[in-house]
């Protein structure tokens, strides 16, 4: 297979922001992740002053910052964005089919060689004239054609993956609702009792020496298990609570486990069931209580007083039933996507060796 000049396929556009009334859509590099874009709106006059490339559809923009694979196609319904400097914005050349260069964008061949060609003291990017010493496998449109249907086909049977499990996620949290209610409104009429009636949320170093029992256990800090170290123990299972950086985020602990003093943990259940727990702080949304005007810190005194919902523990275990059962499908299903992905891979590598 024949390589050419990236020239060949697209040219880089370079078509500047005029000055316009009311608001318009801006795309940073930042929103854009994966297919998903988070635009923002701005005025002309208060405009970031990166904020000052226009598109239009089946252009391609391409992030030029070393390992950061973000890639676009523009279509009718992005069309109208105006987009950061920090992308390339590329017009797709006769001959060139716009969904092959997409996945050829995205794809490590491409990837490979704009990290190498990247340059700049602080922070790596490629420039215009490094991005035109890249090649790019040279293909009859057809053998384009024919490519893009066969990747386009494995990328569909991703994307269907991610959504069942988008759904089954849903489906978990209807199921919570349909049999509890909304925490926060009571909806369900049940018994209000104080917060620490159904959880005693504490920090990691208040723990009393005699709840600590010496050994090799998780680690846990705000974002979750990191670590082992031979230290004491919280006896488990529980919820660990983000109380800054992650801040009110639950996570369900399975284990024995030491959370740092960057945490609270659940001391007591209180008889409570933890998986009902960890759900019932999610909706519970701890993070309405918080204080500090540099960084932001969970107060568990803004929330101990709440009067929260008192739940029958029986309600709680069988929700506990279904959440397992959805644990295993949920696991399937991410070796299923697992697969598909390695799948996908493979063909691209394929694609861009002439193996396809």
């Amino acid at each position: 297979m024949k390589n050419v000049s990236i020239t060949k396929a697209v040219k880089i556009k370079n078509q500047r922001v005029k000055s316009f009334d009311g608001e318009k859509e801006y795309l940073a590099t930042g929103g854009l992740i994966k297919d998903k874009i988070k635009t923002e709106t701005i005025k002309y006059n208060t405009k970031p002053s990166r904020a000052d490339l226009l598109v239009s559809k089946n252009q391609l923009i391409v992030a030029r910052m070393k390992g950061t694979n973000k890639v676009l196609l523009i279509d009718k319904n992005s069309s109208d964005l105006i987009v950061s400097t920090g992308f390339l914005v590329l017009e797709v050349q006769e001959g060139w089919h716009p969904r092959f260069l997409f996945h050829y964008f995205v794809s490590t061949h491409f990837q490979d060689q704009k990290d190498k060609l990247s340059i700049g003291a602080t922070q790596k990017a490629i420039n215009n004239t490094k991005f035109k010493e890249i090649l790019i496998p040279e293909l009859s449109f057809e053998d384009q054609k024919r490519i893009v249907k066969i990747l386009d086909e494995a990328d569909r049977l991703r994307q269907k993956r991610k959504q069942a499990m988008g759904l089954l996620d849903d489906y978990l949290k209807s199921v919570f609702l349909e049999m509890f209610g909304d925490p926060i409104t009571n909806s369900k009429k049940w018994s209000l009792v104080k917060f620490t009636d159904i959880i005693v949320m504490r920090r990691g170093f208040d723990l009393p020496k005699q709840d600590r029992v010496a050994g090799d256990f998780p680690l846990v800090a705000s974002n979750g298990i990191v670590d082992r170290i031979s230290l004491s123990k919280v006896n488990g299972p529980g919820v660990v609570t983000g109380r800054s950086g992650t801040l009110g985020s639950v996570q369900l602990i399975e284990e024995d486990y030491w959370p740092l003093n960057t945490s609270l943990y659940s001391q007591k259940l209180n008889g409570n069931n933890p998986v009902y727990l960890k759900f019932f702080l999610d909706y519970f949304d701890l993070k309405r209580f918080t204080r500090g005007a540099g960084v932001p810190t969970l107060n568990r005194n803004l929330f101990h007083s709440e009067l929260v919902p008192k739940v029958p523990v029986e309600l709680q275990n069988k929700f506990e039933t279904i959440y397992r059962k959805y644990t295993l499908l949920k696991r399937t299903m991410l070796i299923q996507l697992t697969d598909l992905e390695i799948l996908f891979q493979s063909l691209i590598q394929k694609a861009f060796k002439g193996g396809l």
